[in-house]
């Protein structure tokens, strides 16, 4: 059991490692440091997942829309030593936003433990949770797990702890559990 904690824990150091050495780090970074309060007030500041959400369009259009002339042209500028027009290289086109999923997307993905309309509780020590029923699930990126896993959307029983604040949760595969017979009725 230790060597697969070890094993998971390099995986993430792994990881953690390429995002740093490949920029998305530092792109992480500015994003959530970006403010817009100049137009729209109640745009000043992004929430973790639209700071993700935005990476991802960011880097999936920069892959879709590279264009082999300006790579030529990179190419050109670092083998002769020319860093200073390496800024200029850079032309901006219209992007065109797009819905399909990218190559190396898992499509070989597990099977949804649970199902719409399956009534689920959190996973913890204490009997006092929130539960309520799956009303929708989607595959997600689990950073604390390093893989791809399943996330559902669950909508509150009004006499659910958090009912009082919110209406719906989300909830990653392994923090759920099926609510016993008894707890349903």
């Amino acid at each position: 059991m230790l060597k697969t904690f070890g094993y998971k824990a390099n995986k993430c150091r792994s990881y953690q490692q390429a995002l740093d050495d490949f920029g998305v780090t530092e792109l992480l970074s500015k994003l959530s440091k970006y403010s817009n309060a100049k137009s729209d007030r109640s745009f000043t500041q992004l929430e973790p997942q639209e700071i993700e959400n935005l990476a991802t369009i960011l880097i999936s259009q920069l892959i879709q829309n590279i264009d082999i002339q300006l790579i030529t042209n990179y190419i050109k500028a670092i083998r002769i030593g020319n860093q200073d027009i390496l800024p200029g290289l850079i032309h901006s086109k219209s992007i065109k936003l797009s819905t399909d999923l990218p190559n190396s997307f898992p499509y070989k993905t597990k099977i949804p433990r649970f199902l719409y309309g399956d009534r689920l509780r959190w996973r913890t020590s204490d009997s006092n949770t929130d539960w309520g029923i799956v009303i929708g699930r989607f595959y997600n990126f689990a950073p604390h797990l390093c893989s791809w896993n399943w996330c559902y959307l669950i909508w509150l029983n009004k006499d659910s702890i958090s009912a009082a604040w919110i209406s719906a949760d989300i909830a990653w595969e392994e923090d759920v559990e099926p609510m016993e017979k008894e707890q349903v009725l």
